[in-house]
């Protein structure tokens, strides 16, 4: 009885060429690896400003620009910097009806509306956030209240008859 090895080399090889495939297709996975997080970094860095929005960047908390312009722009990933959209459409709102009296005594029921909307400039944007936490329904409120004082102070010098 004979025994024999088919093995393609001899007894001293030392199987070496089963090594080296392992070690290429390790490279190409931490090196597809890398490109797929490079990739998703540059996504979560893409920021997009939309027709009649302005963004404001944020750092920590902290306004350091203001993007005004439609089109894309950068900023560092997420904790670092994040981006707050701020609506500057028009927007209207009303001081809903109101008993006034006028200055000779009579009472009238009005209402008053006003058109508004956050100014495009850097300056008016972060004071729009300072003042109501980009919050427009804050702003509408606000603005309501004082349109009800104006209108108790304009009827009341006012003259009906």
């Amino acid at each position: 009885m004979s025994h024999s090895h088919q093995h393609g080399c001899s007894h001293g090889c030392h199987h070496n060429h089963h090594s080296e495939a392992p070690k290429s297709g390790a490279w190409k996975r931490i090196a597809g690896a890398g490109l797929l997080v490079l990739i998703l970094v540059a996504a979560a860095s893409l920021v997009q400003v939309r027709s009649g929005e302005s963004l404001i960047i944020t750092r920590f908390g902290n306004p350091v620009r203001v993007l005004l312009n439609p089109g894309l722009a950068w900023r560092l990933p997420a904790p670092f910097e994040t981006a707050t959209t701020v609506d500057l459409r028009m927007r209207t709102t009303s001081s809903g009806l109101e008993d006034v009296g006028t200055r000779d005594g009579l009472r009238i029921i009005v209402q008053s509306y006003a058109v508004w909307q956050v100014d495009n400039t850097p300056e008016h944007v972060q004071r729009f956030m300072r003042a109501v936490q980009n919050q427009p329904d804050e702003a509408a409120r606000q603005i309501r209240a004082y349109l009800g004082s104006a209108l108790e102070t304009t009827t009341s010098g006012f003259t009906l008859s």
